[in-house]
């Protein structure tokens, strides 16, 4: 009995059959209850008539599916979403959502292969997908070209059908042999020896996935491959085309598809490890080489057999609604999207890991101390609270129409102070979003923010009506008040205690407007200024307190380091250090980015702070570090947020 045209609890229409498993059957449908109706997947078990697997083994795998997608696809962007799971008398399926794109079975089917930078951006994109499962001690057992799919919104590999996994025992004493499934779970040709016998290994998700590079790279199916009598390992090797591959990249795979499970990887950070040390891995973002020519070099020939095999897919469906009304097009823009996105973008120091687009833009972003919590400001003046590393957002924070002018958390990561344009501040739980308290008292634009060490203060300042105020945090109340009635306030540090309070400004005066770029060392008890620094010959913007006695101040001119117990100052740094747009410190280093994109990293050797290269971003706009300096989130004008993982091996 054909499904197509039933709803599904008068919600989800089959529109037609996507295919058939071992134990399911897979429909394309749409969700009636939602606005636009938007596409979803319906995956129903069915055991064929002959069918080697048990009823209850089908229905156990087919609850493991769901339960793997409900836990995954929340929290990881590259692993679909579970909607629905349904289990009635007569019938049960789970309802999942459409990944847009095409799989990588239909480049196969066109005859074309991957080149080796193709080869190492699919082995980057899948390691740390197969990582992130093995760490919840899931196997896919199925890693197979037709369970990747190239999604066409942002050309990233989502990897799809779950209903082969297997969840490891807690202990690895308690594992025994999957006696109560088929010998043979998952698709030959790309099952090592121990899933056939049912003792399948985190490792075996590896094998799988070299076999699938193997196939990609050769053009040859893996069952064609034949073992060596002597060493027992396959002979692919013999299928590719003269010098197509490097010697390191071919030991990589080698190791991925040994036969003997203890040769192999054991782990995919293993592999990761190996893959990011290869010259070809680091080259993929060389300066002054456009991305574009050469991911066009290497994909083209794959992309323009999406660019067919999607249109011949899918040129039927333009009687749905329009849901592809001009088809050609958006399949040209997805081809576009491949070309520049397909490799993540990496020059040694810099890998990105993934994106995330945000609509309404970004005019702030800010990491929490705790590395859990992102908060953007939007253009549309709005806060958005989202859970690091899965990008999901937590809470909208809205109710103020004045553009965000700064933020600053505690470092607790429990308090969250948004400065804006009409003067105002407003202070946030970080954790929950809820609004906790208004402190008004600025006539005009507030430009910088600090939080005490111990939670008990804030300190604000407001360039136009050249006043710095300290509030009480529990109370809101204004504590005091502290004017530089000639200069503006640029940036803002708490000292070493609570007590002491550092400003930068930029001084005016009628015969030098240009002069009079100082620092301002307060004592709160007193509301006195108890040192000044003069030094910098252009704005000063920004602060960072090394240990409790160093400071360094950035200007547009440069960095300089200086003595608070010696009130003096003892270094210039370099020339590079000029005109950063965001500072960040932790335990490690001082890292600067620049207004020229440049990343750079500064290292203490010898009681001198020494300059490290970090990496170049094209024009950005709003820059977070996290605290530990292990990631970078950019946001520019594409619309799209970037998380980066900084390589400090290859810095130091």
């Amino acid at each position: 009995m054909s499904m197509i045209g039933q709803l599904l609890t008068g919600r989800y229409l089959i529109l037609e059959k996507l295919g058939a498993g071992g134990f399911s059957e897979t429909y394309l449908a749409r969700d009636k209850y939602l606005p636009r109706h938007p596409l979803c997947v319906v995956k129903c078990l069915k055991l064929p008539l002959h069918s080697t697997i048990s009823l209850e083994t089908a229905h156990r795998l087919f609850e493991t599916e769901a339960h793997l997608l409900e836990q995954f696809g929340r929290h990881h962007h590259q692993i679909p979403t579970l909607f629905a799971y349904s289990q009635e008398q007569d019938s049960t399926y789970l309802v999942q959502e459409y990944i847009e794109g095409e799989n990588f079975s239909t480049w196969l089917s066109q005859g074309k292969r991957f080149t080796q930078k193709a080869a190492i951006a699919l082995l980057l994109e899948m390691l740390p997908i197969l990582n992130y499962i093995h760490s919840h001690r899931v196997i896919h057992r199925d890693i197979t070209p037709s369970n990747l799919i190239c999604r066409r919104r942002d050309s990233k590999v989502v990897l799809i059908d779950f209903g082969a996994a297997y969840c490891l025992p807690e202990t690895e004493s308690s594992m025994q042999p999957d006696t109560e499934l088929p010998l043979e779970i998952g698709t030959p040709g790309y099952m090592p020896d121990e899933q056939r016998l049912g003792m399948a290994q985190t490792n075996s998700d590896l094998y799988g996935l070299g076999i699938l590079v193997i196939h990609l790279l050769t053009g040859v199916d893996p069952r064609q491959f034949k073992q060596d009598l002597i060493s027992g390992e396959l002979d692919w090797q013999r299928y590719l085309q003269p010098s197509s591959v490097s010697s390191e990249l071919l030991a990589i795979l080698n190791r991925m598809v040994r036969s003997r499970v203890g040769d192999r990887y054991q782990q995919a950070s293993e592999v990761l490890t190996d893959l990011q040390a290869l010259p070809a891995a680091q080259r993929f973002r060389q300066k002054g080489t456009s991305q574009r020519s050469w991911v066009q070099q290497m994909v083209l020939p794959a992309s323009t057999m999406l660019l067919i095999g999607a249109i011949a897919s899918q040129a039927f469906k333009g009687t749905m609604g329009g849901w592809f009304s001009d088809y050609g097009q958006q399949a040209k823009s997805a081809l576009t999207q491949l070309e520049q996105r397909f490799l993540p973008q990496s020059d040694g120091h810099l890998t990105m890991l993934r994106e995330m687009s945000i609509k309404s833009g970004v005019e702030r972003v800010l990491i929490a101390p705790n590395n859990q919590v992102m908060v953007t400001a939007g253009a549309d003046h709005v806060l958005r609270l989202w859970s690091l590393p899965s990008g999901r957002r937590i809470k909208t924070l809205v109710g103020y129409k004045a553009p965000v002018t700064t933020l600053a958390i505690s470092q607790n990561s429990k308090l969250l102070v948004s400065g804006r344009e009409d003067g105002t501040l407003q202070l946030w739980d970080a954790a929950s979003g809820k609004f906790l308290k208004t402190f008004k008292g600025h006539q005009k634009s507030v430009t910088a923010i600090a939080i005490s060490p111990d939670l008990q203060t804030l300190v604000s300042s407001s360039s136009k009506d050249r006043t710095l105020r300290q509030w009480n945090l529990k109370t809101g109340a204004l504590l005091q008040t502290l004017n530089l009635p000639q200069a503006d306030v640029t940036a803002i540090t708490y000292g070493a205690t609570s007590n002491t309070l550092i400003t930068a400004s930029r001084g005016f005066c009628k015969a030098a407007p240009c002069a009079n770029r100082q620092l301002q060392v307060w004592d709160l008890r007193t509301g006195k200024i108890h040192r000044t620094f003069s030094g910098h010959t252009d704005t000063i913007v920004g602060l960072q307190l090394v240990n409790d006695h160093t400071l360094i101040s950035f200007g547009k001119d440069r960095g300089l380091m200086w003595d608070l117990n010696r009130e003096a100052l003892v270094q210039v740094l370099p020339e590079a250090s000029a005109n950063p747009i965001l500072i960040s410190r932790c335990n490690r280093n001082i890292m600067t980015v620049h207004s020229n994109g440049s990343i750079r990293t500064w290292i203490p050797q010898s009681g001198n702070l020494v300059m490290r290269e970090t990496g170049t971003l094209e024009h950005p706009a709003n820059v977070a570090f996290s605290p530990d300096h292990d990631y970078l989130v950019t946001w520019n004008a594409n619309k799209r947020v970037s998380f980066w993982q900084i390589n400090h091996e290859a810095i130091h």
